[in-house]
């Protein structure tokens, strides 16, 4: 009787060994290098209201209040920006309070000059006068960065509300960023914004309640390191390696498993184990597509 050949001398086997490692690797460089990371545009607004410094204006930005957390918190942001990417994220920092105002002038990816314009614009005797800190406008915050954002077509558009307490959110604000493609992110310092998260929720951004001695930690490390990342590639290669493990397995799924241990005919056996990688091949491009979405055709 002649010896039936190993495995590894077929085609059908070798190739997909190649591309699976291959698939592999990619899934592997593409998560630790951070490949793929999307250019971003951001909007940092910082809550400037009374209730960030104890509505006492001598109290501005005076250290332990919430307002000089906030500040930590943006130059932390900012101080990474400068120091971790290749290709800084483009920053513009508003306060608001009844009335928004630009902290910075315009979007910068110089991190320095930033931190310069932040510090100056503090600073400033009528600053107090021109957020009016009697009221928290965070509809005005967002319809705003939204107009902003809108200048930068090219890169991916978020918002960072940092805010103490709750205040209403108009939907129709919230409607236009969605439309412009603006996620909404929050960090809520005290009690519970419950507008403020279903707006982040319907831009697809993220929600966060933290005390005001973990803010700094959250803006520059949690969220710096999630909206700097572009998961659905090391997500795609690795759907792409389930796929070639799929045809990797059908010798194996043929002859040991479907011939060798349920005894089934060897034709039978051939067209189950090839109808298993066919329904895979499909199926799991299909699955990236609906989630979380190909990589080279949604990129934020």
């Amino acid at each position: 009787m002649t010896r039936r050949r190993q495995l590894w001398y077929y085609p059908l086997f070798q190739i997909p060994l190649i591309l699976f490692i291959g698939c592999v690797l990619l899934a592997l460089l593409f998560s630790l290098l951070n490949w793929g990371r999307p250019s971003v545009a951001l909007v940092l607004a910082l809550d400037l209201s009374g209730s960030t410094f104890g509505n006492h204006p001598l109290q501005f930005n005076q250290p332990q209040t919430a307002l000089a957390q906030q500040v930590l918190a943006a130059k932390r942001y900012l101080q990474r920006n400068q120091r971790d990417l290749a290709n800084p994220n483009a920053v513009m920092i508003h306060g608001f309070g009844r009335n928004v105002v630009f902290l910075t002038p315009r979007f910068e990816t110089n991190s320095d000059l930033l931190l310069t314009q932040l510090d100056q614009a503090l600073n400033r005797s009528d600053l107090l006068t021109q957020v009016d800190p009697t009221a928290k406008n965070l509809s005005g915050a967002i319809a705003i960065a939204t107009q902003q954002l809108q200048q930068l077509p090219n890169r991916c558009r978020e918002l960072l509300l940092i805010t103490h307490g709750a205040a209403p959110v108009d939907a129709g604000v919230v409607a236009t960023a969605r439309q412009q493609r603006v996620k909404i992110n929050a960090i809520v310092l005290g009690d519970q914004a419950p507008q403020l998260a279903a707006a982040t929720a319907a831009t697809g951004g993220q929600y966060r309640s933290a005390p005001v001695a973990l803010l700094e930690e959250v803006v520059g490390q949690t969220f710096f390191e999630s909206v700097n990342r572009n998961p659905r590639w090391p997500i795609f290669w690795g759907g792409m390696a389930v796929v070639c493990f799929m045809w990797l397995v059908v010798l194996p799924l043929d002859r040991w498993v479907l011939q060798g241990w349920l005894h089934l005919p060897m034709n039978l056996a051939g067209q189950i184990a090839l109808l298993n990688a066919f329904f895979w091949t499909v199926a799991i491009p299909v699955i990236l597509w609906r989630f979380p979405g190909w990589p080279f055709v949604q990129t934020c």
